[in-house]
């Protein structure tokens, strides 16, 4: 059941957040959002343009988020990284979903043991996926076409020139700090690519070729548990946006490449997705649309207290169905032997 009261964006000035929070008001205009951060200047001018919000200051490493006692919290949104872990014992304590997208498959295991000893208390949705679960959506609604999948290759572009905020530059510093290896599937097992076994190469969406660099977001563990392909990888490239070199702004793009069977006989699929605004606003809107149905927002039922990921919550077409209309541009090429 939701609870009433405002849904706390912890970070909602960000570069993720500010987009986040136009896309969450543009569909509820009338629910109150507390938007929580370290300057408190810039989280009231967001404020008072937002509409129905309030600034807040918060404090990462304070229990509660050094928040009011008695503060009226529906949900709480982690776009900064919660590393004390004091957002998910504060939406725990309140009994209300949490939403983060901040950590990475190799430090996720505190998060788990927090859960696992709290188990009923909030729904806890774990949402550190690419563009926050825009690259497994892609994948798994196409994967549905296939009776076997055999590999899965997800790859994304980064234009040099689009908006990174400085919380999402922390993160990558802190998962390449922690560990130089990449998971991947391969024959079945997970194993960890160094070296020249994480290179590899993008074609774009105009056709370039781009060298990439294989890396663990939490899309290549969601993606083996739904499909079970025996080999998956993720892989990013840098450079110029196909939509930038056509003289329109900055995009996001993404490709995914699937190779299976449909009764017995082979079949390959190569996806695109481009943004047109941007991979900072895509993943504000992949919030909006998990954060929506943990909440019961979006005409269902509002999620149960357990563990979340994006691809449990809103399903693969319903969310790609939603992304278009805000302006993605989704195209399919298929090849049989």
């Amino acid at each position: 059941m939701t609870k009433t009261g405002h849904v706390l964006f912890a970070g909602g000035s960000g570069v993720v957040g500010q987009p986040a929070l136009r896309w969450f008001r543009d569909r509820f205009p009338h629910t109150p959002v507390l938007i929580g951060g370290r300057n408190l200047q810039a989280a009231d001018e967001l404020a008072r343009r937002t509409g129905a919000a309030q600034a807040v200051a918060i404090s990462l490493d304070k229990p509660g988020l050094g928040l009011p006692e008695g503060l009226e919290v529906a949900a709480v949104v982690m776009l900064l990284p919660d590393l004390g872990l004091h957002g998910l014992r504060y939406a725990q304590d309140k009994g209300v979903p949490y939403l983060s997208i901040s950590n990475g498959l190799i430090e996720v295991g505190p998060e788990m043991a927090l859960f696992a000893h709290r188990a009923t208390a909030a729904p806890v949705v774990l949402a550190s996926h690419w563009l926050a679960g825009a690259a497994v959506f892609l994948a798994l609604s196409r994967a549905e076409r296939f009776d076997r999948v055999e590999s899965i290759r997800v790859q994304a572009l980064i234009d040099e020139a689009d908006a990174v905020g400085p919380s999402a530059l922390e993160d990558m510093a802190r998962l390449d700090g922690a560990g130089s290896a990449v998971l991947a599937f391969r024959n079945g097992q997970r194993t960890w690519l160094s070296g020249d076994a994480t290179k590899g190469e993008m074609q774009t969406i105009d056709g370039r070729r781009l060298g990439t660099h294989a890396y663990s977001p939490f899309d290549v563990v969601s993606l083996y548990a739904h499909t079970s392909a025996p080999n998956i990888q993720f892989e990013l490239a840098t450079g110029a946006s196909s939509s930038r070199l056509r003289g329109g702004g900055t995009s996001t793009e993404i490709v995914v490449e699937i190779d299976g069977s449909v009764q017995d006989q082979p079949l390959s699929i190569r996806s695109v997705l481009e943004f047109p605004q941007g991979q900072a606003s895509l993943t504000g809107l992949s919030v909006v649309l998990a954060l929506a149905s943990a909440l019961g927002l979006d005409g269902q039922p509002a999620a149960a207290a357990g563990l979340y990921l994006p691809e449990l919550l809103p399903g693969a077409n319903t969310f790609l169905d939603h992304i278009s209309h805000a302006g993605a541009i989704i195209s399919d090429r298929t090849g049989r032997a």
